[in-house]
């Protein structure tokens, strides 16, 4: 009887040798940036998607106004009359990984084309957007 207790401490202490190998030993250090932020092996860097929010935090852009050229790095957007141009907080959305520079969401001055740089999840390729947003007509 004692045999077979000693083959199962044994089998146990196996297991959990082997499972603690296999959890702390086969671990990376995960690179990350300043801002705690994944760095990863993408390359992309582009913008998919842009709006911009009042002081009531509703979109002030005209539906289907915005146009975003990733070739020419501009976003192009038009605000609905009476839009205060000068409290406005953008907000974007990236292809995957990419973090955008400085920080969205925070109140902006539109009054004049504003610039966001758009970096690449390995952190390698940056693209400068300028953003402009006009009053509507």
């Amino acid at each position: 009887m004692q045999r077979t207790d000693m083959k199962r401490r044994f089998i146990y202490t196996l297991l959990l040798a082997v499972s603690s190998v296999c959890l702390f030993g086969s671990c990376e250090k995960t690179p990350v940036d300043a801002d705690g932020l994944l760095i990863t092996q993408r390359s992309q860097c582009f913008m998919t998607f842009f709006d911009a929010l009042g002081s009531d935090h509703r979109t002030v852009l005209v539906s289907g106004s915005t146009q975003i050229d990733t070739t020419a790095l501009t976003v192009k957007a038009v605000a609905r009359f009476g839009t205060n141009l000068k409290r406005i907080k953008p907000y974007s959305s990236v292809v995957t990984d990419a973090i955008v520079e400085p920080n969205m969401g925070i109140w902006t001055d539109f009054s004049t084309p504003q610039q966001y740089t758009v970096v690449s999840g390995n952190r390698k390729v940056r693209k400068t957007y300028t953003i402009t947003i006009t009053l509507q007509q």
